[in-house]
């Protein structure tokens, strides 16, 4: 079940509201508060710390979009309730999850619903591979030096100081944990035979990774990893079917 928070100055709304969210959807929410001004419904949000907040836009002495000068990026989603469709049309154009027409359509609150729970499981799935990854990215990592060549002859590096590798046509690109990047003088192939298998990790045909630097997976249409340093990596469509369990049995021994 999801909690909710009710934000409008119209009592008769919020009351409509709670008893379709109540009573007629299929999704199960618990509203957990309600609130006549935007002051109030901040204090909620801070005490109950829901999944959603219903807000009225259009309110006496303050606007609803004004809930983002007070979360510049809220940990539950917004869902602007308003009987005027363009501040609603603004409102997810400024990172809303959605919006409903009042009267609420019972119809379209099921719909916004099914969005939401399907979001908020899908979030809860990649928190869960992150908190499962966490303690193994934050080993200690027992490294091995080798022999980068370069242009102009060679460069000894530890592998622990490598975060990926990448391919830059006929050459590849190291990035190491000091930002630096060397330009490598041989294909992305050659350096995935000469780092340890057991610490890299090939996810798409043009980049390599230290698996110990991985913060974050998220699988989708593009599925991607974030390292530690806030990289982007995207994942190949056929790695991202598999990768949990290449990364676990490779973390775990």
């Amino acid at each position: 079940m999801y909690s909710a928070v009710i934000i409008d100055d119209e009592e008769d709304a919020i009351q409509l509201l709670v008893e379709l969210l109540s009573n007629f959807t299929t999704v199960k929410i618990k509203v957990v508060g309600t609130a006549g001004k935007l002051e109030d419904g901040l204090k909620l949000i801070k005490s109950t710390e829901p999944d959603v907040v219903f807000l009225d836009i259009d309110m006496p002495e303050e606007n609803g979009m004004g809930i983002y000068n007070h979360f510049k990026d809220p940990g539950f989603k917004i869902v602007f309730v308003t009987a005027f469709q363009q501040y609603a049309i603004d409102a997810v154009n400024n990172s809303a999850f959605g919006y409903l027409l009042k009267p609420v359509n019972i119809i379209h609150l099921q719909e916004m619903l099914q969005r939401l729970s399907k979001q908020l499981k899908h979030e809860q799935k990649q928190v869960e591979i992150e908190e499962r990854f966490t303690p193994f990215c934050t080993a200690d990592i027992v490294g091995t030096s080798i022999i980068l060549d370069v242009e102009n002859g060679f460069l000894v590096e530890n592998t622990r100081n490598i975060e990926y590798c990448y391919a830059n046509q006929a050459y590849s690109g190291v990035a190491l944990l000091s930002r630096r990047e060397i330009i490598v003088s041989k294909p992305l192939k050659y350096l995935q035979e000469l780092l340890p298998e057991k610490l890299f990790y090939r996810v798409h045909k043009s980049y390599l990774i230290n698996v110990f630097f991985i913060r974050k997976f998220v699988k989708g249409t593009e599925s991607y990893i974030i390292l530690r340093s806030g990289t982007k990596i995207p994942v190949s469509v056929r790695i991202s079917t598999h990768i949990s369990k290449d990364l676990k049995k490779m973390l775990l021994g």
